[in-house]
């Protein structure tokens, strides 16, 4: 069992970890996990103290499974890990030991297995595989964290806990990237800016993990350089799902050792640590289409009618999931309130109705989290090329329907026009002269800022226009 150990912190302050005979004073224990059996992360120790540190302000004690050892390789011979911390042996011994703890977080325990030689020893043997895949089925929880999918290649349903088989496969330099939020109302992401960006060291993967995945965020590639694996314009970055009873949340950021002082990046990994161990609840509760098809799908339809609606319902979800892949989430809202309300007519033999009718309940609550409320700022804006003199001037009239004053910046092919302050209810114009008899088609860009309860708000739109010529 684990020590008692005392942290440093800041200011010459100490923080007491408190192994499992403490853990009973405490609403729940995690568990994590740092051993290595191959490249060691700087970032491990840096983690361990950073969850030991959210503890102690949220309510969890943590167990840290991280022991010294003598593997070797390229990466050079031994792993540290964290003697003073460590527990004196494996916790993975059963199911029911591992029950203690209400999620199991790994934090980059890279074991040497990404060559796919099942001689290559794995972080976990064949006997402690089977409690963590008991523990997961009897409905735990699991937080992969960076280098979390580059180890136990050699186990699939690893790949697959950790989310849809991907693994990791390759990285550039680090760098400053920008991710985006895909999921805004998941506790793990409710905080976030919509675009976030950050140094970090950023991971390709084996394969995209989106049909199997609800997704929280992705990097956009553009903004920075991908190196060998690049994943294109969808390159999911942190994900979970409910798996096999358990759940399980996945962020591939978090290698540099800045990561785990960031106030923004901590209440990420805090709110995925929470959602796992059913500490929290929201967002969709990282619910997919393929698991409601799977509930609907094992269906008992033998009663009058209930293979009708079950068909009925099935066909719902896959027009919703249409919408919702075509990036038009209040369709999906519209069709999936079709389906919730087919649940009440299934029979009480078909199966668990309540269980069907909540998660596509969660279906509604995250792509509702999706719908665009309508513009930041209301304008009402036109292009068009008029004549005058006989020559082709760019007319842009943009009307401010906003309860606020908004500054407008006009942008064309000849020329733009800034107005600052414009008033709710007066307009910001322009003819801007082409200096031809005959014009083509074009494009106005026009951005407008105002403040609203103390932030910038910006919304930009981009008017057509027909040419003369």
């Amino acid at each position: 069992m684990a020590a008692t150990v005392a942290l440093p912190l800041a200011g010459g302050a100490t923080l007491v970890a408190a192994g499992p005979a403490a853990a009973d004073e405490e609403d729940y224990k995690i568990l994590v996990v740092g051993e290595t059996l191959g490249f060691r992360h700087s970032h491990i120790d840096d983690t361990t103290r950073a969850l030991v540190a959210l503890g102690a302000d949220n309510g969890f004690t943590v167990d840290v499974w991280d022991p010294p050892n003598d593997s070797a390789g390229w990466w050079g011979s031994g792993s540290p890990g964290q003697p003073d911390l460590t527990m004196a042996s494996t916790p993975f011994t059963s199911a029911e030991d591992l029950s203690q703890y209400a999620t199991i977080v790994f934090a980059s325990p890279v074991d040497n297995t990404n060559s796919l030689n099942p001689a290559t020893p794995r972080l976990l043997d064949d006997a402690e595989l089977a409690a963590f895949q008991g523990y997961i089925r009897g409905g735990g929880g699991f937080v992969g964290l960076h280098a979390a999918t580059d180890t136990m290649h050699t186990v699939p349903w690893y790949s697959e806990l950790t989310g849809g088989g991907a693994r990791f496969v390759a990285h550039p330099a680090q760098q400053t990237a920008t991710m985006r939020v895909e999921s805004p109302a998941h506790p793990s992401t409710a905080h976030l800016p919509a675009v976030w960006e950050r140094f970090d060291e950023w991971y390709n993967y084996t394969t995209n993990p989106r049909e199997d995945v609800h997704v929280l965020l992705t990097l956009d590639e553009s903004t920075y350089s991908p190196g060998n694996g690049a994943m294109g314009e969808d390159h999911p970055i942190a994900w979970c799902q409910n798996f096999e009873g358990g759940r399980s949340w996945y962020e591939g950021a978090g290698h540099t050792d800045a990561s785990w002082t960031d106030p923004l990046f901590l209440e990420h990994v805090l709110k995925g640590v929470e959602w796992t161990a059913g500490v929290v609840e929201g967002g969709g509760n990282c619910v997919t289409f393929p698991e409601v098809d799977a509930l609907v799908a094992g269906l008992n339809t033998a009663a009058v009618g209930d293979g009708v609606i079950a068909g009925a319902i099935s066909s719902l979800l896959g027009s919703a999931r249409s919408a919702a892949d075509s990036d038009d989430p209040a369709t999906a809202v519209q069709v999936l309130g079709g389906a919730r309300s087919l649940v009440d007519h299934l029979s009480a033999a078909a199966g668990d109705r309540e269980q069907l009718a909540s998660k596509i309940d969660d279906l509604v609550v995250w792509q509702s989290a999706l719908v665009d409320d309508g513009p930041a700022i209301d304008l009402a804006a036109e292009a068009e090329l008029r004549t005058m003199g006989g020559k082709q001037y760019v007319a842009v009239r943009v009307l401010n329907e906003d309860d606020t004053p908004v500054d407008i910046t006009l942008a064309t092919p000849y020329g733009s026009k800034e107005y600052a302050d414009v008033a709710p209810g007066k307009n910001a114009y322009q003819a801007f002269a082409t200096r031809l008899v005959e014009a083509p088609a074009g494009e106005v860009t026009v951005t407008a800022t105002t403040e609203r309860d103390g932030e910038t708000v910006t919304e930009e739109i981009v008017l057509a226009y027909d040419g003369t010529a």
